[in-house]
Formats: structure tokens, sequence, C-alpha cells
């Protein structure tokens, strides 16, 4: 929803702000496709203690390699469809926000406490690592440049800058300190394997749970019914890329890839893949002991880090418990003047980051700030 509203005051177009109107007459029910919401609430949490069950019985010896994985894999994919079915079913606010005007004051807080911190931390704990204080700067420009630049800073040449440096910035932190693991992973093939398909999976949902992807699609007056496919910019990630967006009413399915999509979701869906691997070859190699981090340590962090990219998710979650009342969340999270999303996209790098770190006996601390 944000990349839609986002995309509408990019182009000033009104395909856009008629998107918007669709989507919140058809996310305002109780249902999903027929399905109730809290059957799909039950189906998320059903499957996320499944997922958990299985490393659990693994680890004790209950469950060997094959039945374990599978075991796994099927509660993990049961989780998966009840969260995109809570993603497809948000509740929209049909009130305007109340709150947006401390949005500008709190992501400047909220990113000078971020600098700051990634400067003591690193001076502290990583003086001969000044890559982990740059990242952490870079990340805290990244909360405050929707608000700090003038018009949201969407065309402006600096956006491209940032977006294109932290990408860079956390790719040269793999390279320097995970090196050695990560190539070790091109030779051996199931672990990359395992990899490959949780970063698959994760880039799915994360599509999902932005709002890049849905299987929704709008209905109503002014709504496409027919094949329709545009070339449009969209102001996601933080600056305008060129786009294209596809409405297909027949599957159903309808949303846009950008570049920046592409270069968002290809960092985390990465780090994501990285992260998996290295487990899956600790798992093999029986070096779980002898890790600075467990193994059941790093899959919490980069269970929980999956979490935070899709921070969209939680508002779905929230909505449907409870329901309007919800609101001062959904702005919170669709606004792009509130650091929200920003915070939310800073950690899961730094927890992704963090954790492979450790993993590899690259780091000397727990986190790279």
């Amino acid at each position: 929803m944000q990349t839609i509203r986002r995309a509408a005051r990019a182009t000033g177009g009104t395909v856009a702000a008629t998107a918007v109107a669709g989507t919140a007459a058809a996310h305002s029910g109780t249902t999903h496709a027929g399905t109730p919401h809290w059957l799909l609430f039950v189906l998320a949490i059903a499957g996320a203690l499944g997922t958990a069950g299985a490393v659990a019985a693994y680890r004790r010896g209950a469950l060997d390699g094959t039945v374990g994985a599978l075991a796994a894999l099927s509660a993990a994919l049961l989780a998966a469809f009840g969260l995109v079915g809570l993603v497809e079913l948000q509740v929209v606010s049909e009130t305007p926000p109340s709150l947006t005007d401390i949005y500008p004051g709190l992501s400047l807080a909220v990113a000078g406490a971020m600098a700051v911190g990634s400067l003591v931390v690193g001076r502290w704990k990583f003086p001969q690592r000044p890559r982990y204080t740059a990242l952490g700067v870079l990340l805290a420009a990244w909360v405050v440049y929707p608000v700090a630049m003038p018009n949201g800073g969407v065309y402006h040449p600096l956006g491209y800058v940032l977006v294109a440096t932290v990408a860079f910035a956390v790719g040269y932190v793999v390279w320097r300190d995970t090196r050695a693991v990560v190539q070790s992973l091109r030779r051996d093939r199931r672990p990359l394997a395992g990899g490959l398909l949780a970063g698959t999976m994760f880039v799915v949902f994360l599509a999902f749970s932005a709002g890049t992807l849905t299987l929704n699609p709008d209905a109503g007056v002014g709504a496409p019914t027919e094949t329709l496919v545009l070339f449009i910019p969209v102001a996601d990630p933080l600056v305008a890329w060129p786009a294209v967006e596809f409405v297909f009413p027949s599957v159903p399915l309808a949303g846009f890839v950008s570049v920046g999509t592409v270069l968002l979701f290809g960092l985390l869906g990465g780090l994501v893949t990285l992260n998996v691997g290295v487990l899956v070859q600790q798992w093999r190699a029986g070096a779980a002991a002898d890790s600075s981090t467990s193994v059941l340590g790093m899959a919490a962090s980069t269970g929980a880090t999956a979490c935070c990219c899709c921070a969209p998710a939680f508002y779905g979650v929230i909505s449907v418990i409870f329901g309007a009342a919800a609101t001062p969340a959904y702005w919170a999270f669709m606004n792009p003047a509130s650091p929200v999303g920003g915070v939310f996209f800073a950690s899961s790098v730094l927890l992704l980051l963090g954790s492979l770190v450790r993993s590899t006996g690259g780091g000397q601390s727990a986190v790279p700030q």
C-alpha cells in the first residue's frame, strides 16, 4: 500500500489513486475469498509452532534429517499461507491520519539515536572495523531521508546514491568477514540448495507483504477488467525507479516490479539465503557446539529477522485482532514520513548480517552496529 501511495505521488497519475481507493474497498471486510480472518491467523500460528517443533525434534534426535526437513518445510508453507492471507485482507483505515505531525520529529530523533549509537558501539566494540560504523550511519540516513529531503527526495540523486551505497556496504561486510564460508557454499550443493529455497520463499512472501504482489486485485468501478501492463516510476525504496505494473484479473494477479524492488528484495533475500545455507552446513558438519553462536540461536535470529523484513504483515495481524482500532498502526506503516518502515528495514539488515558474521566466526561481538 505504501508503495502504491508513493507511486501516485511520484507519477501524479490517476491510475494509482484509483488502485488505492479500490484496495480500501476490497480489504475492508472480515473474510478473504470466503475464509474467516481468524482461521488464517490460526494457520499462521500453527505453522510457526510446527516449524519450531520440527527443529526442536531434530535437535533432540527424535527426527532424522530428511523427515525433520520435510516437517519443517511443510509447517513453514502452512505458516506462509496463513500470513499471505492475513496480508491480503488487511483492514484499511477509512479515517485520515491523526498523528502524522509527530512523524518528522520522530524520524529525526530515531535516526540521530541510530547514528550516535553506531558511532559509540563501533568505537567501543569494533575499533578495527569502521565498516560496521559506516553501515549503521548509512541505515540511519535511510530512516531520515524521506523527511530530510524536499518533497521526500523522490527524484533527488542523493537518494539513488544512498540506496546503492547501502547495498554496497552490506556486500562489502559479507565479502570481508564471511568470504571463506560463503565460498564454501559454492562447493556444497545441499546447503546452497536449502538456502536458495528459503531465500526464494522469503522473497515471495516479502513481495506479498510489501504490497508489490497480490492475489486479490481491485474490483469495482474503474478497476481493470482486462489484462493491463503499464510502465511507470514507483517511489520505493526511497526514490522513483522505473517499474512495470501489471494486472491480470482472470488469474487473479496484480503487482509491480521495479529496479529498486529487485535491488531491495535481492539484498534481503540474499542475506536470508546465506544465513540458511550456513545453518544447514553447520548442521551437517556437526559444528554447532563449536560455534560462538548456537545454530538454534542463529535460526531464531533469522526467523525474527524475516518477520522484521515483512513489517506490513504485522499490521495484518493487528488488524485481524483489533479491527478498526488498529488505525494508528496502519498510518505508522503506510506513511513515508514515519520511521517505522525504515527502522524495520535497518533492523532486518543488522540482524541478518550480524547472524551471518557470528555464525561464520567473522565477528568479535553479537551484532555489528
